[in-house]
């Protein structure tokens, strides 16, 4: 199957030169089947230290995967994999070029490299053939997701849009298909830091057939502190069970980041109380348009929507945000709108809290 793995720039060619490990404090290697969750996931680690955010495409070998580590280090759920441990080179298929070229200076360090030209030489960043390829191959991919871009297919469109920089070069097709391979260094396991046993019970919950013990797994997963929570409850938004549903999006409340565009949908799910939740993970994780979201909840015809709503009030300036202020103090319920009216006169404002 075709999987994206968001991460950075930086890190994407440490992952070329190699592979993929674990990044601590996880013990897991996140893929996702949509490239719009991974590219989000990217744009978060990013935005942390100002890096530009990568998407790389892998075509994995589940099955291969789970018989090398074993079936309940490999977790496939909903669009989402988590692999316990270091995914080794051999899982990934023909070597494909993966999204990291939508940023035109990885695609001018892959000419570069393949052709070995350095110093005055070498291809610019902003050179108009480079720019037409990053956008080439930006296209194809959100149009193709499940395809497979290769390495010969791409050079093939170089030469004609960077023909000064081929005049002369002879590139052995050997050389081609073995430039994307990656090495894989050895994975080692920090033995000073115990696993937390409450996780692995968290596993077996997540498995279960009954909804509550889902919903227990991914509170245990809270309690823990699992560095990647906001992906295991990613995991769950579709889950069967509504009950399960509303668990996994307020336990996104404890997470310090996620993507929001995986949640938005939700907030106009036909169950009043996933929207209740939605919208309140969505203040939460999206603060920059939490009046917006904040609105939405308070325009909801269910009252329990617009309590829920209400309660994210106290981190809007009324005097910036009046018009909000204003719809809840008019609010047919009595208790939103007097919390409205009590937080109008004054409250802490900042970043929404659970």
């Amino acid at each position: 199957m075709i999987a994206y793995h968001g991460t950075t720039q930086t890190r994407a060619r440490t992952i070329l030169a190699e592979g993929l490990l674990p990044k601590p404090p996880s013990r897991r290697v996140w893929f996702a089947e949509s490239r719009g969750y991974a590219m989000g996931r990217a744009r978060t680690q990013a935005s942390r230290t100002g890096d530009v955010p990568v998407v790389l495409a892998c075509n994995l070998d589940l099955a291969k995967l789970r018989r090398q580590l074993s079936v309940k280090r490999v977790i496939f759920r909903k669009g989402i994999i988590a692999v316990d441990g270091p995914v080794p080179v051999e899982m990934f298929g023909p070597p494909t070029f993966a999204d990291m070229a939508t940023v035109p200076g990885e695609v001018a360090a892959w000419i570069n490299d393949l052709l070995g030209l350095e110093g005055n030489d070498s291809v610019r960043t902003g050179h108009p053939g480079i720019v037409r390829l990053s956008r080439w191959i930006n296209t194809r991919l959100a149009s193709r997701p499940g395809a497979k871009l290769l390495a010969s297919e791409l050079l093939d469109k170089a030469k004609v849009w960077l023909p000064e920089h081929f005049v002369g070069a002879t590139i052995d097709p050997e050389d081609l298909r073995a430039h994307r391979r990656v090495g894989l260094t050895d994975y080692e396991v920090d033995d000073h830091v115990a696993p937390d046993p409450r996780e692995d019970e968290a596993l077996e919950c997540l498995d279960a057939p009954l909804a509550a013990e889902r919903a227990r797994g991914l509170s245990l997963l809270a309690d823990v502190g699992a560095p990647d929570l906001f992906d295991w409850c990613a995991m769950f938004l579709d889950d069967e069970a509504v009950t399960v549903r509303i668990a996994a999006l307020r336990t996104m409340l404890k997470c310090e980041e996620g993507t929001p565009a995986v949640i938005k949908l939700l907030a106009a799910d036909e169950n009043r109380r996933v929207r209740a939740a939605a919208i309140a993970a969505l203040v939460r994780l999206a603060p920059d348009d939490a009046p917006r979201w904040i609105e939405r909840g308070l325009r909801d015809p269910e009252i329990c929507v617009r309590t829920e709503a209400v309660r994210f009030l106290k981190h809007l300036d009324p005097r910036r945000h009046r018009s909000v202020y204003d719809l809840a103090k008019h609010d047919p319920s009595p208790e939103v709108a007097r919390r409205a009216r009590r937080l109008a006169a004054g409250g802490r404002r900042g970043r929404p809290k659970t």
